[in-house]
């Protein structure tokens, strides 16, 4: 069974997975928030920066890209290649309106046969591996069976399917019903991704789909970083050690933080973002998020961090 670590923009950086892969482990490898072109066909350093060998050291990571057209898959797998990988993930699941609405991400779904034309134009010229994550659709959730059809005659690696809607965007629940459809409807390899967010909702899933090899997790494992690590073992961990584990991972996090961001004022915005998912380790996550999220500047929610770091009860099923 393999566990991944799905990308969030703005908080799965190197900083994080490093922290993660070397503090805490448990999942067998991580992708990169995607990477994409600016409008001016320009690639941001801090993209490359992410992507870079030197800042991922020891981490099994697969880039992921969001593009719409060949030339620009090309592109970016020009410099994955060049970096070292073996492997793309192309985002065919992005829900984000600014981005489904230019026809990427989930908002590529509906059109099937452009998927499978850039991949014709694509694969023969590129050495790298290709693997997808992919929504059930855009509008509907069965739009996903017509994508399955195209994408039958083409050698890519794996498909990971969370099954929800791009209008739905984090909304509602995945349903796996179209996961279990889905696997009727394709001889790749399928992967499970969405509401995975305890040991019991996993072993729900895999006593469902025995022969999923699979399973990615994303928001949630970003709430609890040992969720991978308490799946594999079946149990959850000590709550001493992980309350011990935890402030040095969230030390480890802050410390970079504070030598890269300009001023305590980004470093709190930062921060706050981070406790969004935090909060979710912790028995009361609105108590605890609160007073971090009013906090009026960064001592006030340095403060409020480390209370509840070292005081609050952590959550358990």
């Amino acid at each position: 069974m393999k566990i991944s670590l799905a990308p969030l923009q703005g908080l799965t950086e190197f900083p994080f997975r490093n922290a993660m892969h070397e503090l805490i482990g448990g999942p067998d490898q991580y992708y990169t928030p995607f990477l994409r072109l600016e409008n001016d066909g320009t690639l941001k350093n801090k993209y490359l920066k992410d992507l870079h060998p030197d800042y991922n050291k020891d981490v099994p990571l697969i880039p992921q890209i969001l593009v719409n057209n060949s030339t620009d898959f090309l592109f970016l797998a020009k410099i994955i290649e060049d970096f070292g990988y073996s492997e793309l993930n192309w985002n065919l699941g992005c829900p984000f309106p600014m981005v489904a609405k230019r026809k990427l991400g989930s908002g590529l779904i509906p059109y099937p046969q452009e998927i499978k034309q850039l991949l014709e134009n694509a694969l023969p010229k590129t050495r790298l591996q290709v693997s997808i994550k992919i929504r059930a659709g855009y509008l509907e959730p069965d739009e996903i069976f017509s994508v399955l059809e195209a994408l039958e005659p083409l050698p890519v690696k794996e498909i990971v399917l969370h099954p929800r809607i791009g209008k739905q965007m984090y909304h509602g629940t995945a349903d796996a019903t179209i996961y279990e459809e889905a696997l009727k409807k394709t001889s790749h390899i399928l992967g499970y991704n969405g509401d995975i967010d305890s040991i019991a909702s996993h072993q729900a899933l895999y006593s469902r789909f025995p022969d999923c090899r699979h399973w990615m997790i994303g928001r949630a494992m970003v709430g609890n970083p040992f969720l991978a690590a308490e799946i594999k073992a079946n149990q959850l961990m000590d709550t001493g050690k992980k309350r011990k584990l935890f402030e040095v991972f969230h030390e480890t996090l802050l410390t970079h933080y504070r030598k890269v961001l300009e001023g305590d004022g980004h470093l709190h915005t930062k921060m706050i973002h981070f406790w969004e998912y935090f909060a979710n380790l912790f028995e009361d996550s609105h108590k605890v998020y609160k007073p971090i999220k009013k906090s009026k500047n960064f001592n006030a929610c340095h403060a409020a961090m480390y209370y509840a770091i070292r005081n609050e009860p952590l959550k358990s099923e």
